[in-house]
């Protein structure tokens, strides 16, 4: 490690090793020995004049490298060298992380502020290889015999760890090999021939090796080329693509275009003349790499549709589908209500594509529930190239209102461990700007007359062991729109006199939002009576408030009942006529607050008879 002034800079202040009478002061400072040092300047700002550089020797081994002394000098500019040398006729190989390295002009600096260059040390003298940074498409560069690669980082940027490999490769083929995976397309990356700008002169060949990912074309071009003044031979591109026999072109011709496949190209420089004022040999080229096929088209048109909107996605990461909206390539395609839309498929099988339709319905005012609407799929242009998987609607009320909703046909059945919906398709019914309610089906057996969620509410058809939703008819739930509520959901039950009837809290088995409020609201038939179980219980520990449960008939003339949290829940109720069952959440500090209850309905004596009168 040394201490070094900049050029020009400091002439008042030293750098100085260890102290007392063996202190010794100079301009810079070089350290070898690995053992504790103490270093000190004469001056208060010793970053603003000196620089630091760390260096590293390898030489004929297999090593991963990184900066050592990540946190040491962080006020100084620093250099980070490793020194590299193998036999001669060998290459030292450099193999980067999985993020790569991105050339870069030498006038240009990184992003992150780590700044790389390779140098490489010939009998003809040093040529830079190039100026790089971190994250980019090259993996491994191969350098003839002896170089140095060279990391600076600014004063006050602390370093991030970054390692490479070093290794002995094979007998060399050329100056430099250098190995680039390029990523899909569409994509373009830079490539610099050494000594970028200030010529290369000398008869030497570099080699670059291209991957192309499958289903993608490429296209060099030469961006910029400065013509050397050859003395003997001629500068040559040679290509080698798959297959195909050897390609070789002059710098001045047009290069491959719309190829496929792998290639490689390697450069070979003719002897220049050097002298001053004679440019060398200097080129910028670019690699575009881009898919190739014929694309599905199809139009999309919403504005007849009110409320409608469209969502495309890939489900498959690893798959080459490209796909395009209005000839912009989207990861996710989005068409709004109300437009019109072109879309583009570019090998994308059907079963990796996922299609969901979300319908927005606003009800404009409050009313008694005159007027129901029914949820129906609307059709969808039949040239979509993908089946619809998931379809929501987003229903809008006004302030102080409540959403009522219904099965068209018979009741609703809420999914329970117990007995799972197991029909076609459900429903997941939620409030938009809260919990889940539950999921809903309709079955021979369902109890649940009517839902009413006080505010906004969204529901989204799942289906099951179908693959397009659109084919299945509805109408799925009527909906109307009724005065506010007090709870946040209220349940109208009609139990089941042939079994269990189960109710759960709103979001079972996870648990009510914090301070919500549900209600059911149970009928029992006339001569009959409900007995009411808390079969499955989670209360939670309150940080404000307490979780509460009320029992009482609707008539109000019976007897309330009311439990809280820290208390025990009894069981079984009798209940002998219609009643009410409400169920309040605290703020809980921990745990949650989550009721499972079951309702069996039995036949019951009427309350003017004595019981030892039947017989």
């Amino acid at each position: 490690m040394s201490d070094g002034k900049k050029p020009g800079q400091g002439l008042d202040c030293s750098v100085c090793k260890d102290e007392g009478p063996s202190q010794n002061c100079n301009s810079n400072l070089k350290l070898t020995e690995a053992q504790p040092t103490i270093v000190t300047f004469s001056c208060s700002q010793p970053g603003d004049i000196f620089t630091v550089e760390i260096n590293q020797e390898i030489a004929s081994c297999s090593i991963i490298a990184g900066q050592p002394g990540l946190t040491w000098f962080l006020e100084f500019t620093r250099t980070f060298t490793w020194d590299l040398k193998v036999q001669s006729g060998k290459v030292f190989q450099l193999d980067f992380p999985s993020l790569g390295m991105r050339q870069i002009k030498p006038s240009e600096s990184c992003p992150d502020k780590h700044t790389y260059s390779i140098t490489t040390y010939q009998r003809t003298g040093p040529a830079k290889i190039g100026t790089f940074c971190r994250n980019g498409t090259i993996s491994r560069i191969q350098v003839l015999y002896r170089g140095r690669v060279t990391l600076e980082v600014p004063k006050g940027t602390d370093p991030s760890p970054s390692h490479f490999k070093v290794s002995i490769g094979p007998a060399a083929t050329a100056l430099v090999e250098v190995d680039v995976k390029l990523p899909r397309g569409p994509f373009s990356a830079d490539f610099f021939t050494p000594n970028y700008a200030y010529g290369w002169y000398n008869e030497e060949k570099i080699k670059w090796n291209f991957a192309v990912k499958p289903m993608h074309n490429f296209t060099v071009h030469f961006q910029q080329y400065t013509t050397p003044e050859c003395l003997k031979k001629a500068v040559t591109c040679d290509y080698t693509l798959g297959d195909k026999p050897l390609l070789t072109k002059t710098p001045a011709d047009t290069q491959p275009t719309n190829e496929q496949g792998d290639f490689s190209l390697t450069l070979a420089n003719c002897e220049a003349k050097k002298e001053a004022n004679v440019p060398g040999l200097s080129l910028n080229f670019i690699v575009k790499v881009f898919r190739n096929g014929t694309p599905y088209l199809c139009t999309v048109d919403l504005r007849n549709e009110e409320g409608l909107s469209l969502q495309i996605e890939n489900k498959n990461p690893e798959s080459y589908c490209e796909m395009s909206l209005n000839s912009v390539m989207q990861k996710k395609i989005v068409v709004p209500a109300g437009t019109k839309a072109d879309l583009s498929f570019l090998d994308c099988p059907v079963q990796d594509l996922q299609l969901t339709a979300t319908k927005v319905i606003d009800f404009p005012s409050m009313s008694a529930c005159d007027t129901r609407t029914s949820l129906s799929i609307p059709a969808l242009d039949p040239s979509l190239p993908v089946p619809l998987h998931q379809f929501t609607w987003l229903l809008h009320v006004r302030d102080q209102g409540t959403v009522d909703l219904m099965s068209p046909k018979g009741n609703l059945h809420q999914s329970l461990p117990d007995k799972q919906c197991n029909e076609r398709v459900s429903m997941l019914i939620s409030e938009t700007e809260g919990s889940n309610i539950g999921q809903f089906c309709s079955t021979a057996e369902s109890t649940i007359q009517k839902i009413q969620i006080k505010g906004n509410v969204s529901i989204t058809v799942i289906p099951k062991n179908i693959k397009d939703l659109s084919q299945v008819k509805g109408p799925f739930l009527g909906v109307c729109i009724s005065p506010e509520i007090t709870e946040n959901v209220i349940y109208t039950v009609s139990p089941l006199i042939s079994g269990p009837t189960y109710t759960a809290t709103p979001n079972w088995p996870d648990g009510m939002n914090p301070s919500l409020s549900a209600s059911w609201i149970v009928y029992v038939p006339q001569d009959y009576k409900a007995e009411l179980w808390f079969s499955n219980v989670n209360k939670p520990k309150c940080d404000t408030g307490h979780t509460e449960i009320i029992v009482g008939p609707l008539d109000s003339q019976g007897q309330t009942q009311s439990w809280r949290e820290d208390q025990s829940f009894p069981g079984p109720l009798i209940q002998h006529q219609s009643f009410y069952l409400n169920m309040s959440n605290c703020e809980p500090k921990s745990d949650h607050f989550a009721v499972l209850s079951k309702i069996r309905i039995t036949e019951g004596f009427p309350i003017f008879c004595q019981k030892n009168s039947f017989k």
